[in-house]
């Protein structure tokens, strides 16, 4: 596979390298930064970026790789028909998890935090010969409605990869801008392993708050910039492989309303969202940083192409891994409210890490 080749070359000459597939598309990019890719300096500005590849942290600076070279490539593999055998729960850290929730929905109830969202690691194994490309264009294959990626920049350990559905902030050429809320999980496959419509499923109340937190965010942030004129759609149920999720779209016409900043403010208010952090946000980050026992580092971040044919498609790191060689950390998060229940918390967990794990581990 040239692409592989291509990816691998790149790393062993010391190059920052992003391979993509943007939602429902047919080919996929591979753009290499022959310098090893940067990091921003505070005050940078999306408008003021080259074309090339964003990818920032949970918390933190993100890292820019320039288009030195951009290449395209097809999809055609197949997604994996191989049952899936689900890893075992290690219990220690179901044990930890679930007493973090605890913790979450008291500090709830005391106030003022609204909503925090608590992430957990799942470490497995990797087939003997696993391959990153390979493993990207089945990722694609299987979740054509999400946004596939790999990465990796030399200042970082490992390689990242994810398959997340939840748009940041997206513009295309004509300057159409795109936001989501999206919140709320079901699993999008019912007992005997056949999937779910989204026009059968049931959303609890704990759920349909936990999306609307995430939708009263993005209209605070419109409301700070004075943007009165946009398009809101949903909420509605989508499928994203083996979930379901509650969305609402935000779309605004840049060129319409003269307002061509629109993507850089909005991201640097939006990051992090609601929907990986919490409400209030710095109550909520706060509450992450002293619970949880492992650094988010990229998951929960966002990344993707900046600037290339006159478009912009930053996506929230989602449905996300950290390979080191065959060795592999899963990272999956979800919205605690007061209303949650620490064991179902813990099990949409696992369906989050599953969306990767049905892929990469066959």
């Amino acid at each position: 596979m040239k692409q592989e080749l291509a990816w691998e070359e790149g790393i062993a000459k010391g190059a920052a390298v992003a391979a993509w597939r943007l939602p429902h598309g047919e080919e996929a990019f591979l753009l290499q930064d022959f310098s090893g890719g940067s990091i921003l300096e505070e005050g940078w500005n999306l408008a003021d970026l080259s074309a090339g590849f964003l990818a920032a942290p949970f918390i933190g600076l993100p890292y820019f790789l320039q288009a030195d070279s951009v290449t395209s490539f097809p999809l055609h593999s197949a997604e994996s028909s191989k049952p899936f055998d689900a890893p075992v729960e290690n219990l220690a850290k179901k044990t930890e998890f679930m007493g973090w929730v605890s913790e979450a929905i008291a500090a709830i109830k005391q106030g003022p935090l609204q909503k925090v969202v608590l992430s957990r690691t799942d470490e497995q194994d990797l087939p003997a010969d696993f391959k990153v490309m390979t493993a990207l264009q089945e990722l694609g294959a299987a979740y054509p409605n999400a946004f596939v990626c790999a990465l990796s920049i030399p200042a970082l350990p490992g390689v990242w990869m994810c398959a997340t559905p939840e748009i940041l902030v997206e513009q295309n050429a004509a300057g159409i801008f795109r936001t989501i809320s999206l919140a709320g999980t079901q699993s999008g496959v019912d007992a005997d392993g056949f999937g779910i419509s989204p026009s059968q499923a049931r959303w609890s109340q704990k759920e349909i708050e936990e999306q609307a937190f995430v939708s009263r965010y993005i209209i605070d942030c419109f409301k700070k910039i004075r943007l009165r004129e946009y398009t809101e759609i949903g909420p509605k149920t989508i499928s994203t492989g083996n979930l379901l999720h509650l969305k609402t779209e935000y779309i605004v016409d840049t060129k319409a309303m003269d307002f061509p900043q629109l993507p850089g403010l909005m991201l640097g208010l939006l990051h992090p969202t609601s929907a990986v952090c919490g409400t209030p946000k710095q109550e909520a980050v706060e509450f992450i940083s002293r619970t949880e026992s492992h650094d988010r580092s990229m998951y929960s971040g966002y990344l993707g192409p900046v600037n290339l044919g006159n478009a912009t498609h930053l996506f929230v790191n989602l449905r996300t891994v950290e390979i080191k060689e065959n060795h592999a950390v899963f990272y999956a998060g979800c919205g605690i409210t007061e209303d949650s229940d620490p064991a179902k918390e813990w099990q949409e967990t696992q369906m989050k890490c599953q969306t990767l794990q049905r892929i990469l581990m066959q």
